[in-house]
């Protein structure tokens, strides 16, 4: 019999905010200035806000979700991929028809090869776009939907310890892999060791 285990998310996240160390950095050298990190807690809101917008638009334990953002989205890509762990979704950075989201910076070409346009049948692309930017309709522009998701955030998914994190990790092989190599992360390797 496989047990319920915590989801990177809540080990990467929840837990230390639950500890009183919600303050301390979980990312460090973000964006253009030295310096800039990202706390447990600041963090935790919005993989919170997106685990929300992802469980409303049907994401949930096992189902897919497409992240393909550029790397100067690379805190979106962390978010996103923390996000979707966090409802029990596998995180792909391939083409998946049966992912019923995308996660794709502005411009991207997910869904070019189904022949469906900017975005395949059923699928819903949430776009992160350039400031200055406009997203087309029928995608969801990235900033609206977090406002939109901190409305109604998601909480952590229990999960089998054999559901998968991603095509090639289960949940407890990327806990493994995270808990190898502890925050503070500089964003680059946190992106690597989530693989996204």
């Amino acid at each position: 019999m496989r047990s319920a285990v915590t989801n990177v998310s809540w080990d990467l996240l929840d837990a230390p905010v639950i500890h009183g160390r919600g303050d301390e950095p979980v990312v460090v050298g973000t964006g253009t200035g030295a310096g800039r990190e990202w706390t447990h807690a600041r963090l935790l809101e919005e993989v919170a806000a997106l685990g929300g917008l992802l469980h409303h638009l049907g994401v949930g334990p096992g189902v897919p979700v497409v992240v393909d953002l550029a790397e100067e989205h690379a805190v979106e890509a962390v978010v996103a991929a923390l996000a979707t762990a966090r409802v029990g979704g596998v995180v792909r950075t391939d083409e998946d028809p049966a992912a019923p989201v995308a996660v794709v910076s502005a411009g991207a070409s997910v869904d070019a090869g189904a022949g469906a346009g900017p975005a395949a049948e059923g699928r819903t692309r949430l776009v992160r776009a350039q400031p200055g930017e406009a997203v087309a309709e029928p995608d969801l522009d990235w900033a609206v939907m977090m406002r939109a998701g901190r409305t109604d955030p998601a909480a952590c998914a229990a999960l089998d310890d054999g559901a998968a994190y991603s095509p090639t990790r289960s949940v407890v092989e990327q806990r493994d892999v995270l808990a190898a190599e502890p925050a503070p992360y500089a964003l680059a390797d946190l992106r690597r060791l989530l693989q996204v």
